[in-house]
Parts: C-alpha cells; sequence; structure tokens
C-alpha cells in the first residue's frame, strides 16, 4: 500500500486494527461485529497506543481510531504507527477536528473501507530537534514557551541560519498547515490550504506589533536561541510532548508524514470544515479564554480542577475564562461519558 498516493483508492481494506478512546469498552462487541460484516478482519486493542509494539500493527492494512483529537495527536507521536494509515472517527457525543467521519457515519465509512473507496492523504510533520540531541516531532505545532504560564521570554529567531529578529513574547509556534487552524490561528497566524509546501512562525502575544507570523517554504530550518526567561522553557509538542529547553530548537520538516484515510473529500471540503470549526471562535476573546480554549480542544473534555492542573492559571482566572466560552457558546458543560457522577467541560 502507497501512503503518498493522494488519488481514489481502488484497494479493499482487509485487515485493520482499532483503538478506543477511554469508556468504549462496552461498544467492543457491537464494532467488531460491524467491521466482521463487510469481511473486514478488526482486531480491537486491548492497551493503550502509547503501549503498543510493532508486533501489535505488523498484519493490519490500517488503524482506525475511535476518539477524540488527543488521542489522535498521541497515537501521531508513536512511531510504531508511521507506516500505517490511520483513519480518525469521532467518538459517540463528539464532534473531532481530525475525524474523517462521525460516530453515526462509522457503518459507512467500514463499507468504503471494504470496496476500497477512499483517499490516502499525507499530512506534514515537523521534528524539534532540542539541545542538539532530544528529538520530538508533531502533526500542528511545535511551541516554545515558559513552564509558567502568563510569563515572558525572549529570544532570537534565524530561519535557515539567517537573523530575522529578536522578540520579547509569552512564546513562539512553528505550524504546518494542519495546525495553521489550531494553535497558531488563535493566536493570528493565517489559514494555510492544506498540504501546502510551506510552515508558519507565529509570535505569540508579542510586545512588538511589528512582528508577525511569517510563512516560510516547508525545508526550511527554524532556529530559536539565545533564549531568557525568568523561569525554565519547554517546547511542547501537540500538546503532547513536553522537552525542557537549556540552549537551543531547531525545527526541520520531518522525514516522514502521517497519513489519514479519507473519503473523497476535496481541498475546498477540508477549508470549509476548518473554518467552520475556528472561525468566529477566538476573536475577541480574552488570552486566558483562549487558553483554556485550546487545552480543551488538545486534551478533551476537563473538569475545573483537571484545568487548573493543565493551564496552571490561578482558578478565579479559570472559572472567568469557562464563563465567557460558555456564554459564547464555545464550551459546554456535559455528562461526563467516563463516569455518569461527573460533569466536564467540553469544547465544541
Amino acid at each position: 500500500m502507497h501512503l503518498t498516493m493522494v488519488k481514489m483508492q481502488v484497494m479493499p481494506v482487509k485487515r485493520v486494527a482499532v483503538a478506543l478512546s477511554r469508556g468504549l469498552g462496552s461498544r467492543v462487541a457491537a464494532i467488531t461485529k460491524l467491521f466482521t460484516t463487510t469481511e473486514i478482519d478488526a482486531r480491537v486493542l486491548t492497551k493503550p497506543l502509547t503501549s503498543i509494539k510493532p508486533s501489535d500493527l505488523s498484519d493490519v492494512d490500517a488503524l482506525v481510531i475511535i476518539g477524540t483529537d488527543s488521542d489522535v495527536l498521541k497515537a501521531t507521536h508513536q512511531a510504531v504507527v508511521e507506516a500505517l494509515p490511520i483513519l480518525p472517527i469521532s467518538p459517540p457525543g463528539y464532534s473531532t477536528f481530525f475525524a474523517s467521519t462521525d460516530w453515526e457515519g462509522l457503518k459507512e465509512a467500514v463499507e468504503k473501507l471494504a470496496r476500497g473507496e477512499y483517499v490516502l492523504r499525507p499530512y506534514t510533520r515537523i521534528e524539534a530537534i532540542v539541545n542538539g540531541e532530544a528529538v520530538t516531532r508533531a502533526l500542528n505545532e511545535v511551541a516554545v514557551f515558559p513552564s509558567r504560564s502568563a510569563s515572558v521570554m525572549e529570544y532570537d529567531l534565524f530561519v535557515n541560519k539567517e537573523f530575522v529578529w529578536r522578540d520579547k513574547a509569552d512564546g513562539v509556534l512553528i505550524a504546518t498547515p494542519a495546525g495553521s487552524t489550531a494553535y497558531a490561528f488563535s493566536v493570528g497566524g493565517p489559514i494555510v490550504m492544506p498540504h501546502s509546501k510551506v510552515l508558519e512562525v507565529v509570535p505569540v502575544n508579542t510586545v512588538n506589533p511589528l512582528r508577525r507570523a511569517l510563512v516560510i517554504p516547508e525545508d526550511a530550518e527554524v532556529t530559536i536561541t539565545n533564549i531568557s526567561s525568568r523561569y525554565v522553557v519547554e517546547v511542547i509538542a501537540d500538546g503532547v510532548e513536553r522537552v525542557r529547553v537549556r540552549e537551543e530548537v531547531r525545527v526541520v520538516k520531518a522525514p516522514s508524514p502521517v497519513t489519514f484515510i479519507r473519503f473523497g473529500e476535496g481541498l475546498s471540503d477540508v477549508i470549509e470544515r476548518k473554518v467552520r470549526v475556528v472561525a468566529g471562535e477566538v476573536k475577541d476573546l480574552p488570552p486566558s479564554a483562549k487558553y483554556v480554549l485550546k487545552m480543551l480542544k488538545v486534551y478533551g473534555p476537563a473538569s475545573t480542577k483537571e484545568l487548573l492542573a493543565l493551564t496552571g492559571l490561578p482558578e478565579r482566572t479559570v472559572r472567568h475564562a469557562l464563563s465567557v466560552l460558555l456564554r459564547r457558546g464555545l464550551v459546554r458543560r456535559v455528562t461526563d461519558l467516563r463516569d455518569l457522577r461527573r460533569r466536564v467541560y467540553r469544547a465544541v
């Protein structure tokens, strides 16, 4: 199976591994039966994606993830899944950004897999080399931030070893086209057409109004160096991995993409879906509300207590941010599907 193809496939999928979000254990039998009716051999993984080994996926054609965007992002950070196309599905009651279809469309999606009616679309990833040795990869963005929120850092930015600026800001992002509508968009970056061969560099809450987002070739090397802050500075990859920065950070295009299974959508469909998710969401929001919304999108539904731990913000600030987001219809307070006694906040 050629992962770089983007035309409609004619190769039916015969074997898949299925990873489920927490709380979906009771649906294993129904999911397995659904695949069986289309003669696809489906094996539901019984352990977290972070624990799987190459042997667990060696005999499958694709990995199906029924989970949140956070689950998908975590999966893309596992080297074991790099050689497999991924089909993301929204879990019941959720609408997720990366999903090729929602829970209600699962049956139709499985039938299309069995008939070979799908498209393989590679998505560029980026790679951060931290302190000259530690490496982490990202599908959305690599962020460089002080470990304490609402604090600033100073840094020099180089692109292809050419000095661009010295800035004082909350941080700086290097984003892929897929990530251009995520955190990068919320802090002023442009929406980039999917699969464009570019990256963007976005300063976050800079003190200099002349510092704007830069669009650069995807094969460019970005270096963040001469970093100073009162607090420890970290690289945060997709909100999933964190690496402490002692010296500098270099960001380059990763050697391998992540490949998603899609069902014939064109570029205009992707753009419309992205715009629908983000348009109007973050306009005029206070920074604390943007930050809380970002955490809910990356990590999934969370309680107030969990948001306090994720953001490091004061309780009063988090509660005010949530009230703003609720009023704007950007989050909802819902029953936790994993624990019906608990109420959590979920990004719409």
